[in-house]
């Protein structure tokens, strides 16, 4: 077995996705301070990485089932089970690890975000149940967020309102998920909210979330939680993501192919506001 099939098999893409995510979290906490701690980020984004690693190999374990039925992750099928149990094991240790070394109170929302994700994976409940899902997303968002906040600024009102709006976010981009998954749920019986309430229902009330997610930033400016600049940065990405639901939305029930279109689109868009943001913050 190749290096590259075994590589592939983790997920190293998504995990680095939801890194980003949790980093973030980070990079507004050092908004609060007037120095930026460059070896605090390095080590936190490497106990990151590795948490999301573990995380994702739990998943591919706890879903390997139905997962190589899916074609989007047929790739996930071609180790064996006990290999995603030594990774999960070995990631979750050595990033557990390094949070005890570098703040000992972040194990607890570290631990959380394990086990949000893990009860998301669970045969029977989160991602197989309507709306359970899309909340644990919300959570563990939130979790993730103040996880990275902590090691450079205590965690307050302000990271935890902050953390909301990217918890909207990820909640939305998860029924997106359900959306381009949605043949391979129903042909193995995984009963998700698009399942349940078709792709149509599904598409219109994710976009509702994103809408409501830059409604909520709005506040958050009004009550001087994040700064103008901020603000008509993320704006910007959601009317670049409203017209590519605009041009999309169509024909995304009957074409994976646009599905998935749409959601690179959308990612790329607010992965760059993101980073513009981020610069902003740590380097003027």
């Amino acid at each position: 077995m190749s290096f590259f099939t075994i590589a592939k098999a983790l997920r190293p893409a998504e995990s680095l996705l939801m890194t980003g995510f949790i980093l973030i979290g980070a990079v507004f906490a050092m908004q609060q301070t007037t120095v930026v701690d460059w070896n605090m980020m390095l080590w936190v984004s490497i106990a990151s990485y590795l948490l999301m690693l573990s995380v994702y190999s739990a998943n591919s374990l706890l879903g390997y089932s139905a997962d190589k039925n899916n074609k989007r992750l047929g790739a996930l099928g071609v180790v064996g089970k006990p290999f995603y149990i030594t990774a999960t094991l070995v990631f979750y240790s050595i990033s557990v690890a390094i949070s005890y070394f570098l703040k000992p109170e972040s194990l607890l929302l570290h631990l959380a975000i394990f086990l949000i994700w893990f009860f998301y994976a669970l045969p029977g409940f989160g991602k197989h149940l309507p709306v359970i899902g899309t909340i644990l997303h919300v959570m563990v968002a939130i979790a993730q967020f103040n996880f990275a906040y902590l090691f450079f600024y205590p965690i307050s009102e302000t990271s935890l309102l902050l953390s909301l709006y990217f918890a909207l976010l990820i909640s939305a981009g998860h029924l997106h998920h359900e959306i381009i998954d949605y043949e391979a749920d129903k042909s193995n019986g995984i009963n998700t909210s698009t399942v349940k309430w078709g792709i149509r229902n599904t598409k219109y009330f994710t976009f509702f979330i994103f809408a409501s997610a830059h409604i909520y930033l709005g506040v958050l400016f009004l009550i001087d939680v994040i700064k103008l600049f901020q603000l008509l940065m993320f704006c910007t990405s959601f009317l670049l993501h409203l017209m590519f639901f605009i041009l999309l939305r169509n024909k995304m029930e009957n074409s994976t192919q646009h599905r998935l279109m749409y959601q690179t689109l959308y990612r790329v868009t607010y992965f760059l506001c993101g980073l513009i943001v981020s610069v902003e913050i740590l380097f003027f």
